[in-house]
């Protein structure tokens, strides 16, 4: 929860309350100085807006105090399509997704499943009473022949871990992301085309949707500035033997460099690996030089660098 938050904190709420950083209201940070020091709106709120968004890069953060929001039960699944059905899908998709209210919060998942293979699988969380929900997704659930709909009303906390069997333990991974600049036909055709060769069945890429609450924030209001793009792209590799590294790589490489015509110079802090300082200045855009100000005054010796690092200039 902490580095969720401290970077930014996508989730299954976001367009109906915003990302975590958005729902928190104080926290109790230890500087590189040794001060103890709460930030919120009031005190210390340069520091507040550094957190909110800008990672551990500025001292311990020893406590978080949230905003909550009552979520009860959601109606939530993923509706699943063959990949050879993809390009249709996914176009579907976005026209859909484009007129969707707040409530619902969405996704496409390309994974590889056991007796289908290949598959682009729509996931869903609709945030609100249970019956209007079902007519919001109506034609997303009619749309096509999936293979299979898991769609149905569940605790928030089952719709969390409603995708986590994508996500095994144990295994290498190697993962790229940027946001898109558009979902334009072509970038879905190049989606598709490049998850048809994927190289390990553990592999998987999301397209995560965005919009609503989130983007009624200012993108300076916060240390996490990229609030005006419509959707981002994560590339997971994933594979057990680590003689299979070189070949999931250069994959990887590949897939996210054929999405550069659609990719702004912009990335989700939270899904950079070892990628330079340049990928790090594209996570934070146009707050960068507010978050070195920050830096060089609460980290001026750069004691917290073991992260997604805005070096001192002092």
């Amino acid at each position: 929860m902490a580095g969720l938050t401290l970077g930014g904190g996508l989730g299954w709420l976001l367009r109906k309350h915003g990302l975590a950083c958005d729902n928190l209201l104080s926290a109790d940070v230890v500087t590189a100085d040794g001060q103890f020091l709460t930030a919120d709106e009031v005190q210390n709120a340069d520091l507040f807006w550094g957190l909110r968004g800008g990672g551990g890069k500025f001292g311990i953060v020893t406590s978080f105090e949230f905003r909550l929001h009552p979520a009860g039960k959601v109606l939530a699944g993923p509706v699943i399509h063959p990949l050879a059905h993809g390009a249709e899908v996914l176009r579907f998709y976005r026209d859909f997704a484009a007129t969707a209210p707040d409530e619902f919060t969405s996704g496409a998942l390309f994974a590889t499943v056991p007796d289908v293979g290949p598959v682009v699988a729509i996931g869903f969380v609709y945030a609100g009473p249970i019956e209007e929900g079902e007519a919001v997704v109506q034609r997303l659930r009619a749309f096509g022949s999936p293979v299979a709909d898991a769609v149905q009303p569940m605790p928030y906390s089952a719709a969390q871990t409603m995708v986590d069997a994508f996500w095994p333990r144990g295994l290498q991974n190697y993962w790229k992301s940027t946001f898109l600049s558009e979902l334009s036909d072509e970038a879905i055709d190049t989606l598709v085309s490049q998850f048809a060769t994927v190289p390990s069945p553990q592999t998987v890429a999301v397209l995560e949707h965005f919009g609503g609450a989130m983007r009624r924030i200012a993108p300076e209001a916060t240390a996490f500035p990229h609030r005006q793009f419509d959707y981002d792209v994560l590339i997971m590799a994933m594979w057990s033997d680590p003689a299979e590294a070189e070949r999931n790589i250069t994959w990887t490489r590949a897939f996210s460099d054929a999405l550069n015509p659609f990719a702004p110079a912009a990335v989700y802090v939270n899904y950079l690996g070892v990628e330079g300082e340049e990928r790090v200045r594209a996570a934070y855009g146009a707050n960068f030089d507010r978050l070195v100000a920050l830096k060089n005054q609460y980290d001026p010796t750069n004691l917290f660098r073991l992260n997604q690092n805005v070096p001192p200039t002092v």
